[in-house]
C-alpha cells in the first residue's frame, strides 16, 4: 500500500504544492485507487495534478467525518468528473464510504451545515457515484478494512465526532491505522480496529490526532498507551499540534508528514 498527502496543513521546502488547514491522503492498494478525505478546497485536485495523480481513475472515496477541512473540497472533486464527462471520458462508478450521517436529507442545494461540518444530501450526487453509507465494517480489499462506527470504549474530552471513521491496512507487520482526525480517540480506533481485522500488532498510525489545546498529563497518557501497544513510530499530522508531537516523541518516534510525501507498506 501506498499512501500520497495530496492537502495537509504543512508543506515541505523546495515544492510548489499547496498547504491547507486540512487532509487528504491518495491511497493505492493493487487495483484500488482511494482519495481518503477531501480537505477544506480544492487544494488537494491542483496538488494531485502536480504530483502526477491521476484522480480519473480513483475506485474509492472515504470521507471519514463531516468537518468542513475534510470534506469541504467533495463537491469540487464532484465537478472535476462532470466536466470530464462532458468531453467524453468515462469516469466509472466510484464508491464513497462514510457514516451515514455524513449524507443528511432534506439539505439545500446539495448541502448544509456549519463552519465546521458539512452534510450532503445523497439525492443531489450524480450517478457515477455508489453511496456505501454504513455504520458496520466494509472489506475494501484483501488487506484494507472500513472501520465504520468506532465504539468508544474510552471516554473523549473534547470535540467527539460520531459520525467519524477511519481505515486499518493488514501489513506483513501489523496494522496500519489511517485516520483523519481521531476525534473517537486512538485507543478506541486501535482497539475498534483489531476486533475488526483480527490482527493485533500495530505498525504505525498516520493521519489526525486531535491534540489541540490538550494538557500535558492526556497526551502522556497516549503517548504511554502508544509505547505499551509496541509501536514503534506514528505519522501524525493536521490537527496534532507542534507541543503535542514532541511531547509523543517521548514515546514513539514522530514521522514527518507535509504535502507530497508518500508512504508505502507491504
Amino acid at each position: 500500500m501506498r499512501i500520497s498527502v495530496l492537502v495537509d496543513n504543512n508543506t515541505s521546502m523546495g515544492n510548489t504544492l499547496t498547504p491547507e488547514h486540512g487532509l487528504s491522503f491518495y491511497i493505492e492498494d493493487d487495483d484500488k485507487k482511494l482519495v481518503f478525505d477531501c480537505g477544506t478546497t480544492d487544494a488537494f485536485i491542483k496538488n494531485a495534478y502536480k504530483m502526477g495523480v491521476d484522480l480519473e481513475h480513483v475506485t474509492d472515496i472515504i470521507l471519514s467525518h463531516s468537518h468542513s477541512d475534510h470534506v469541504g473540497g467533495f463537491l469540487k472533486l464532484q465537478l472535476l468528473y462532470q466536466k470530464l464527462q462532458s468531453i467524453g471520458l468515462d469516469v466509472g462508478q466510484k464508491n464513497i464510504f462514510s457514516h451515514p450521517d455524513v449524507f443528511m436529507e432534506n439539505s439545500i442545494d446539495g448541502l448544509f451545515g456549519d463552519e465546521d461540518n458539512i452534510h450532503f444530501n445523497k439525492d443531489t450526487l450524480d450517478s457515477f457515484f455508489n453511496l456505501v453509507l454504513a455504520k458496520e465494517p466494509q472489506e475494501i480489499s484483501d488487506k484494507l478494512f472500513y472501520l465504520g462506527s468506532i465504539p468508544i470504549e474510552k471516554a473523549v474530552k473534547l470535540d467527539y465526532a460520531p459520525d467519524e471513521t477511519a481505515l486499518a491496512y493488514k501489513s506483513e507487520d501489523g496494522l496500519i491505522i489511517i485516520s483523519g482526525c481521531s476525534h473517537s480517540g486512538v485507543e478506541n480506533i486501535i482497539e475498534h480496529a483489531r476486533k475488526v481485522t483480527g490482527e493485533q500488532r500495530i505498525k504505525t498510525l498516520i493521519g489526525g490526532i486531535y491534540l489541540i489545546n490538550r494538557s500535558g498529563e492526556e497526551v502522556n497518557e497516549l503517548g504511554m498507551y502508544l509505547k505499551e501497544q509496541g509501536i514503534e513510530k506514528i505519522y501524525p499530522c493536521h490537527c496534532t499540534d507542534l507541543e503535542s508531537r514532541l511531547i509523543l516523541s517521548r514515546y514513539v518516534k514522530i514521522g514527518e508528514v507535509s504535502v507530497g510525501r508518500a508512504f508505502s507498506w507491504n
